[in-house]
């Protein structure tokens, strides 16, 4: 239905054939689904896949937290230094903390370049259940990073200072995962400023560069069941628990489909920014590369469905998508998506 050219066949073909011996090999499918969208994403708009992810979003959030307290399903209590959380229904507190952030999200972009008075109340009642309840710090750091984000997209109007702030996000996000890679391979305890970022980290860091030692990157992922656990909660072992996004790219899917995934994020986030992106995608792949920090769900499709623009820009060209920025009152065209290969 996409028309595509046989190069872009090839392609893709080559893009999901990748993801898929990665599945066969880690065990975890989220990357070969990812793929699936990506290639299929010709014509494909933002705001319904925004409307889609609020929708169930705030759906979930509702049915889950009525049924926990109607007792109809479990109310699941964990303990972390003295502090009692409560998942209100979710399988883990951290659960609640993500549907909570990817509902201001999926508002955020439905919104982006309005007043963000709005998405900063959504944001505060969130961070107030979050923390009442979850105690997910994660999520309500990154939901404090969001809010920072919609003030920084709103208030810069000149295209010289939008040039220099797409510029500084592009670096962040190189740093992001440079940084995560090297301490994955290189994390030492001793190190007091290693060791106070996997502090703030809840113990990210020293996880990621477990797993690597215990098992090194290989071309296709690992699904880690052969090799012992060394994280528990509540009692309960885990045979692979890295959180950090980038370094269970690595780890989990392996060297071959993390440098595709790679080369096509970075990719599309150098063309927008030669091209002076002022968009809802841009802020939602910086953000979400920033969220894979703490959450491998920043590399997942069902939160991180920006990613369809990869597909959408390197892959097809000819068609135009636009949107307009309330702030300015002007029209942004971007996407030159078609039926060739760039």
């Amino acid at each position: 239905m996409q028309r595509a050219s046989f190069k872009c066949w090839a392609f893709s073909l080559a893009i999901v054939l990748i993801s898929f011996i990665s599945w066969r090999q880690s065990g975890e499918s989220s990357l070969f689904w990812a793929s699936i969208f990506i290639v299929c994403a010709n014509n494909v708009r933002i705001r319904p896949l925004a409307k889609i992810a609020l929708t169930v979003s705030f759906a979930t959030l509702i049915i889950t937290i009525l049924s926990a307290g109607f007792g109809v399903i479990e109310n699941k209590v964990f303990v972390r230094g003295g502090i009692t959380r409560y998942a209100l229904g979710f399988n883990h507190p951290n659960a609640l903390g993500l549907y909570l952030f990817n509902a201001c999200v999926a508002f955020s972009a439905l919104r982006f370049g309005k007043n963000p008075i709005p998405d900063f109340g959504l944001i505060a009642v969130s961070i107030l259940i979050n923390l009442t309840f979850a105690d997910s710090r994660t999520s309500a750091l990154l939901l404090v990073l969001l809010a920072i984000f919609l003030t920084i997209f709103f208030f810069v109007r000149t295209d010289r200072l939008r040039k220099k702030v797409l510029t500084y996000f592009l670096v962040a996000v190189f740093i992001v995962i440079i940084v995560s890679a090297y301490l994955m391979i290189a994390y030492d305890p001793s190190n007091p400023i290693q060791f106070e970022l996997n502090k703030l980290l809840s113990g990210r860091l020293r996880l990621a560069n477990g797993y690597f030692e215990m098992q090194p990157i290989t071309l296709f992922g690992s699904d880690f069941s052969g090799l012992p656990p060394i994280y528990w909660e509540n009692g309960v072992p885990s045979a692979f628990v890295v959180d950090n996004a980038w370094c269970h790219l690595l780890l989990r899917f392996g060297l071959i489909p993390a440098f595709c995934f790679l080369f096509g994020y970075i990719a599309i986030l150098i063309k927008a920014v030669r091209q002076g992106w002022w968009n809802s995608i841009f802020f939602g792949l910086v953000l979400m590369s920033i969220y894979g920090l703490c959450e491998t769900l920043g590399i997942h499709f069902e939160c991180n469905y920006f990613l369809f623009a990869v597909g959408a820009e390197l892959l097809y060209t000819n068609v135009f998508m636009s949107e307009k920025s309330s702030a300015t009152g002007r029209s942004y065209s971007y996407f030159e998506i078609g039926n060739d290969c760039v």
